[in-house]
């Protein structure tokens, strides 16, 4: 059996040695990752409403930050009732995946992978996630476009994106 100055030893020598393990790290250390800004945002919303305008298509925009929340947005008017929300739906899931959501889809629909569909993402196609220095800055979905056979929301998206930020920040 042991005693109480025993036990109080190896108390204490417990709580140092975790001590010591949670300083290891110097206090204060910080994660800097990339994000989307406001004015990078508006371009590429811009950008791919300017598009779809030469295409004569209607749809809806929206850009959102790693974490899904949304920086930019726009719904042209005659576009779907659920254009914007198809959207953001899309950039959300495209962020939190860090893939296009024609990818998610992929892995949805092949049974590859369906927690997607469990933890109420929207695994459509139409949304591209922005890649800066490896890590996810954000994602832009486009809405609107469900029926048509063209895909116009990643061309238009993957446009926005080299707009404000060139070539090289959306995955292959």
């Amino acid at each position: 059996m042991y005693d109480r100055t025993t036990i109080a030893g190896l108390a204490t020598a417990t709580i140092l040695a975790l001590t010591a393990s949670a300083t290891a790290q110097p206090a204060g250390t910080t994660y800097n990752r990339p994000f989307v800004s406001s004015e990078a945002a508006q371009t590429i919303t811009d950008t791919c409403i300017e598009i779809a305008r030469e295409w004569d298509v209607r749809l809806a925009v929206a850009v959102v930050d790693p974490f899904g929340i949304l920086i930019d947005f726009h719904s042209m008017q005659g576009a779907s009732e659920t254009s914007g929300t198809t959207a953001q739906l899309k950039a959300k899931t495209a962020a939190r995946w860090r893939r296009t959501t024609a990818e998610v889809n992929r892995m949805v629909t092949t049974g590859q992978n369906i927690a997607p569909e469990w933890i109420g993402d929207f695994p459509q196609p139409g949304a591209v996630p922005i890649i800066i220095d490896g890590v996810v800055a954000g994602a832009v979905g486009v809405g609107g476009l469900g029926g048509n056979p063209h895909n116009y929301g990643i061309p238009c998206a993957v446009a926005g994106i080299e707009a404000a930020f060139g070539s090289g920040f959306v995955p292959e």
